[in-house]
C-alpha cells in the first residue's frame, strides 16, 4: 500500500532520516520502534506534509504520494501533540475537524457519534475537552484522525503522557482499527506496546530501518541463544578485552558499557567460564541475569545498546 524509499532529511548538521525505507501492507498494524531522536516524528511530519526539503520517494498504491493531492484524504494523521480545541466539547471538535475533511454534514454527524462510542467518550460528548484526562484526550485525538475513514492511519507516540489503564485503552483501539481493515503505523519507544499490538514491527535507529518483520522473525535474528546480562563495577574496555578470545565460540558480545554488558550464549555452561575470566581480570560483577531472546535483545544486537539508553 505505502512504499517509502531512501527518505533523507537533515536539520542543519543533524541527519534525522538517513535513506529511510519502509513498506506498509494493506490491513496490517505496523509498529515503528525506536528510541527518542531516531527520526520517527520527522517521518510522520513528512507524510503529513508539514516538513519539506527532503529527498527520496513515497508511493501510495503505486502513485506519487506528494504529487497526487487526492491521496491526502486517504491518510489519517494523529500527531503526538494534541490537535483539537480545549474550549470546545468532544462532539463539536469532531464536527469541526470533519468539516475540514469535507465529510458531508449528515454523514459527519453519524460518524462523530460512532467514533465517540468507539473511543468510549459518548457520555462526555458535550463536555469541554479541557476537563478531560490525558487518556481521554488521546482517545479523542485518535478519533479525529479516523473521521474521514482513512485507508492508512499514522499515529506518532499515541500513548505518551498517559497512565497504564489509558495506554491499554489506546492500544485496544489501535488493534480494533487494524482488525476493521485500516492499515496502521504507530511510532513508539515502548517494547511492550509493539509486542502485543502489531502484526509486524520495524526497528529504527539513527534515521534508518535496521530490520522489519513479525515478532517471531525478528527474534530469530538473535537465534536460540540465551541472553546473559552483567552489571557491576567494571569499565567497558577491559570487559571486552577479557572476553575477546571467547567470542565466536558460542558466545557473542551484544553490548558493553561501563557497569553493564550483555552476551548471547549458545550454552549457559559458558557463564562460569566467563565469570572466571572476569574475576581473573579483577572485574567486579554484582549481578547476573539470564533471559530468553526478546525484542529488546534484538535491538541490542542491531544497535549495540539498549532501547532505554
Amino acid at each position: 500500500m505505502l512504499e517509502i524509499k531512501n527518505l533523507t532529511k537533515s536539520y542543519g548538521d543533524v541527519l534525522a532520516l538517513d535513506g529511510f525505507s519502509l513498506d506498509v501492507r494493506k490491513g496490517e498494524v505496523l509498529g515503528l520502534l525506536g528510541p527518542n531522536g531516531a527520526g520517527k516524528t520527522t517521518l510522520i511530519s513528512i507524510l503529513a506534509g508539514t516538513v519539506r526539503d527532503f529527498t527520496g520517494t513515497v508511493t501510495f498504491e503505486g502513485r506519487n504520494f506528494f504529487a497526487d493531492r487526492s491521496l491526502k484524504n486517504r491518510i489519517g494523521i494523529v500527531p503526538q501533540d494534541m490537535a483539537f480545541y480545549d474550549e470546545l466539547n468532544a462532539l463539536d471538535n469532531l464536527l469541526f475537524w470533519g468539516g475540514l475533511y469535507d465529510v458531508p454534514r449528515p454523514e459527519l454527524k453519524r460518524r462523530a457519534t460512532e467514533l465517540l462510542d468507539l473511543v468510549e467518550l459518548s457520555a462526555r460528548a458535550k463536555e469541554p475537552v479541557k476537563n478531560f484526562s490525558g487518556g481521554m484526550k488521546r482517545r479523542l485525538n485518535t478519533a479525529i484522525g479516523l473521521l474521514h475513514k482513512p485507508d492508512l492511519l499514522l499515529l506518532d507516540e499515541p500513548t505518551v503522557g498517559i497512565d497504564v489503564q489509558a495506554k491499554v485503552s489506546i492500544l485496544d483501539l489501535i488493534r480494533g482499527v487494524g482488525a476493521a481493515g485500516t492499515s496502521v503505523i504507530f511510532t513508539t519507544h515502548q517494547l511492550a506496546e509493539v509486542e502485543g499490538t502489531c502484526s509486524r514491527i520495524a526497528i529504527m535507529d539513527h534515521g534508518r530501518v535496521l530490520a522489519q518483520g513479525t515478532l517471531e522473525a525478528l527474534i530469530r535474528i538473535v537465534g536460540e541463544k540465551d541472553i546473559v546480562e552483567f552489571t557491576g563495577d567494571f569499565a567497558a574496555a577491559p570487559f571486552s578485552e577479557a572476553l575477546k578470545d571467547m567470542t565466536g565460540a558460542g558466545l557473542e558480545l551484544l553490548s558493553v558499557a561501563d557497569g553493564a554488558a550483555s552476551l548471547a550464549v549458545a550454552d549457559t555452561g559458558l557463564v562460569p567460564k566467563v565469570m572466571d575470566r572476569l574475576f581473573q581480570r579483577r572485574l567486579a560483577v554484582t549481578d547476573i541475569k539470564i533471559k530468553t531472546p526478546s525484542l529488546e535483545t534484538v535491538f541490542l544486537k542491531l544497535t549495540g545498546r539498549s532501547l532505554r539508553d
